[in-house]
């Protein structure tokens, strides 16, 4: 007989509902029936260098910076959840002849992607159509399988691109991470930890300026108005577009860190540099 501590029994358990994620991704209804899914859980340490990288990019990033706040405060507090890793490689095409690409048919688009595959802000493409849809209902299946344990998670680019740049995953064009957990509710979308390192106003104005399309009133006068505090018809901010030369310097050595840290990770740098 023994007893059991019920939040650190029940952390333990998200590595199981993380593999029962995996069955039931493999398993998802998929409309080609050749998608290659290719899946990975990372824990504890291992989570430890994609988290470095996510920070140095939350230096210039808010959309970084949302993530980071949050894995480090599980990581302080020894919550921190399994990651799940789905990917597959998306630039293999149905051989439909569809024409969904943009290309009369997949002859075409082999050849043009044989010249110029490329890397995006986190994935390489171009992309089958078909391939895409089915990569995001194997991801369905996965997020609905947590959801049917009563688990917290939700599907984070950030965490999968930096899987994709270091290395994990090899032969995926697209990796999309999932944390699985940590017990309680809400964390990945109420945020609280960010009320430990940022003041309202600075919450506020951060998801204002990542979403500024949603943050301005009727611009038909000509000179637009950011919503940039509660009352923002008192005493208006309108919208300049301008060059911003010291956040441009400031985003470019950021990503010069961060990249630093990623070709180490990926085994293309020496860690001893």
């Amino acid at each position: 007989m023994a007893v059991y501590d019920g939040n650190k029994a029940a952390q333990e358990h998200l590595l199981q509902i993380a593999k029962a994620c995996i069955l039931a991704a493999a398993k998802a209804p998929t409309l080609t029936h050749r998608l290659r899914l290719r899946t990975e859980i990372i824990t504890d340490e291992d989570i430890e260098p994609l988290l470095d990288i996510l920070e140095t990019l939350g230096e210039t990033s808010s959309f970084q910076l949302h993530d980071a706040v949050a894995f480090r405060r599980l990581a302080k507090e020894g919550r921190m959840p399994p990651i799940l890793l789905l990917g597959a490689d998306l630039t293999q095409p149905a051989l439909w002849d569809c024409g969904a690409c943009g290309f009369a048919t997949c002859g075409e688009y082999v050849q043009y992607t044989q010249r110029n595959k490329g890397v995006g802000v986190g994935g390489y493409g171009p992309s089958c159509v078909w391939k895409a849809i089915d990569f995001g209902i194997a991801c369905d299946w996965a997020c609905a399988c947590v959801a049917q344990h009563k688990v917290e998670s939700r599907i984070l680019f950030s965490m999968g691109a930096l899987a994709l740049l270091t290395g994990r995953l090899e032969g995926s064009s697209y990796i999309l991470g999932m944390p699985i957990g940590p017990v309680g509710r809400n964390l990945w979308f109420d945020r609280e930890a960010w009320n430990d390192v940022l003041s309202f106003d600075q919450r506020m104005n951060i998801q204002m300026a990542g979403g500024a399309c949603l943050s301005m009133a009727f611009s038909g006068g000509g000179n637009p108005i950011l919503k940039t505090k509660p009352r923002w018809w008192e005493e208006p901010t309108f919208m300049k577009v301008e060059q911003d030369e010291s956040f441009t310097a400031k985003e470019a050595e950021g990503l010069a860190k961060a990249y630093e840290k990623i070709m180490t990770q990926a085994g293309v740098l020496d860690d001893e540099k």
